[in-house]
């Protein structure tokens, strides 16, 4: 009888909740969307009362006066962009309980204010982009409890109160670039436990307090390229365990040291994605990278790297991607490579390169990209000790704008099997050497580069495709030049002109392998933990559920054997009776 009741009462509630969902969902949700309007327009809408989305765009609204939304009670998503707004009044958005989504971008807003006399639960979107904010207040985010998502880049933000992020406990991306930020202090992201991404790039920031992501122990993107920051001690504390993604490019950091120590457990980074492109970087040393074993897209180009040490990329044995372009480097250690055999692109670009050793990339089976272009290299023997488990035409090369005067049998051989693409343009061909390639070299060798042309039947310069090389007998360069385009393009049209002189193969497609899966170690020691509890609330279930249906029917059978012991007692009742009336009869 009680689980009869029980399950009356939980249809019951299905049912409210049902009702509930329905009533508050229109059956048709109308979205209006507006340019170039003004602010009656939106007054005078049929049935106000189903708006569910309301966009202006380019429109002429200067004010929102209080109380202007109040007759757009199921509105979900607002969105005022581009329409001179300047003046919000303090009770503009009540009456929108169930509004989620606001979006207020490249106004002239010039203060966050709550807006409302109640707190707007549902809202979970705010954009406020390109406005003219300059400071954040205590009161300004008091009215949104449940914000996940925030932006306000593109501001002239210049301060933040203290601890005013504590009342978004559930912000998960916030996003304040390209503002005039000059110190990040300790308790500006205090409280937020969930933040996930946050984008600070673009700012005038010069110093971050130790523990201002103390509280932030579950960022996983970090963004702070384009400040003026000299040095990476704000991570020094370890307060980021599961930070993933960090971009430091465009600050002016000399060293990068707090990498070799770990900020995990087991003395190791989480970071997958690490960008310290143009700083003031000068040498790469042993320990400077050793805990970054989980690194796979690595970018230290446009730094003033002079040395790299030849154990420096040894425990990074996960490594993709290295980007190790303008810089100044003149030579490479040998081994360099030899634990990363995970590399696929490889970028040396516009250093000052003599010479590298051969076999600098010999352990690398999975590379697909090498740069090498804008060097001074003068031989390409390394070509020829390519691993030999490269696939067949999976390879792109670029070795243009180096001192290569020619290649040996064995280099040649290597990038006719391996290479998909090659690029040696730009280089100090031998002209005898050259014309011998030129009759045999496979279409994917690219030894032409663009050149500008002046014709006469046009004022602009032409571009038009060449090969150069230097004549040893006669000491004197010669360019051959593909104008056969050029007098084609003059008498015909629809005609596209060429690039090179032979047209570059369509690459194959390349092997199908067994893609290697990026693995988490907070997220999959979760999983398995979760995935033990549900197991063992399932057990518990089931042997709960199994008692109840052993009591069930253990009540059945004890209420059966009553009636029965009933039915007989009154049967032996009924002919004991009946025999006394025979007796007495």
């Amino acid at each position: 009888m009680v689980n009869c009741w029980l399950g009356i009462i939980i249809l019951y509630f299905l049912l409210l909740l049902n009702c509930h969902q329905s009533t508050a969902t229109p059956s048709r949700r109308i979205i209006y969307r507006f340019t170039d309007c003004n602010a009656e327009q939106l007054q005078h809408l049929p049935k106000l009362a189903a708006v569910y989305e309301l966009s202006a765009v380019t429109c002429n609204i200067s004010t929102l006066p209080n109380a202007y939304f109040t007759r757009f009670t199921t509105l979900a998503a607002l969105e005022v962009r581009e329409s001179g707004l300047s003046k919000i009044e303090d009770n503009a958005l009540s009456g929108l309980d169930r509004l989620q989504w606001l979006s207020l971008p490249w106004n002239y807003i010039t203060s966050v204010k709550p807006w409302c006399q109640t707190s707007l639960k549902a809202l979970h979107t705010l954009d406020l982009e390109g406005n003219a904010v300059k400071a954040l207040t205590v009161e300004s985010f008091v009215r949104f409890p449940n914000l996940q998502y925030l932006s306000l880049a593109s501001n002239m933000l210049e301060r933040i109160d203290d601890a005013i992020f504590i009342h978004l406990p559930h912000l998960k991306h916030l996003n304040l670039a390209n503002n005039r930020l000059s110190v990040i202090d300790a308790s500006y992201f205090r409280g937020m436990q969930h933040l996930a991404h946050l984008s600070l790039q673009n700012n005038a920031i010069e110093r971050i307090s130790a523990d201002s992501f103390a509280s932030n122990t579950h960022l996983r993107s970090l963004l702070l390229n384009g400040n003026k920051l000299q040095d990476l001690d704000f991570l020094s504390s370890r307060a980021l365990p599961r930070l993933l993604h960090l971009n430091v490019s465009h600050n002016q950091i000399e060293t990068a040291t707090v990498f070799g120590s770990g900020a995990g457990e087991g003395g190791e980074w989480a970071l997958i994605d690490l960008d310290l492109s143009w700083n003031r970087l000068g040498e790469i040393k042993v320990e400077t990278l050793s805990g970054l074993s989980g690194i796979l897209y690595l970018n230290l180009s446009a730094n003033t790297i002079r040395l790299v040490a030849a154990s420096c990329l040894d425990n990074l044995i996960n490594l993709e991607t290295i980007d190790l372009s303008a810089n100044n480097l003149t030579r490479l250690p040998a081994g360099l490579f030899a634990t990363t055999t995970q590399l696929q692109r490889v970028n040396l670009s516009r250093n000052a390169l003599t010479v590298i050793q051969a076999d600098l990339f010999a352990r690398l089976p999975y590379l697909r990209t090498l740069d090498m272009s804008q060097n001074q290299l003068s031989s390409g023997a390394f070509i020829a000790h390519l691993s030999p488990l490269l696939p067949h035409f999976a390879l792109t090369l670029d070795i243009s704008e180096n001192h290569l005067t020619r290649f040996d049998g064995d280099a040649m051989a290597a990038l006719e099997v391996s290479a998909a693409s090659v690029d040696l343009s730009g280089n100090w061909w031998h002209c005898q050497w050259l014309i011998a390639e030129l009759v045999r070299a496979p279409a994917h060798f690219h030894f032409g580069r663009n050149y500008s042309l002046a014709a006469s039947w046009s004022e602009a310069l032409l571009n038009v495709s060449g090969i150069d090389c230097y004549d040893a007998e006669r000491e004197r360069s010669i360019v051959v030049l593909d104008a056969g385009r050029l007098w084609e393009r003059r008498y015909s049209k629809g005609d596209t002109e060429c690039s090179t002189f032979v047209a570059p193969a369509i690459p194959t497609p390349p092997p199908l392998a067994w893609p290697r899966v990026r693995m988490d170690r907070f997220d999959s020691r979760s999983i398995i933990i979760w995935m033990l509890i549900a197991i063992g609330l399932a057990f518990a279930g089931l042997r709960i559920a199994r008692q109840l249906i052993d009591r069930r029917e253990q009540h059945r059978r004890s209420k059966k054997l009553r009636a029965m012991k009933a039915e007989e007692l009154s049967r032996l009742t009924t002919s004991v009776k009946v025999k006394s009336n025979e007796e007495q009869n």
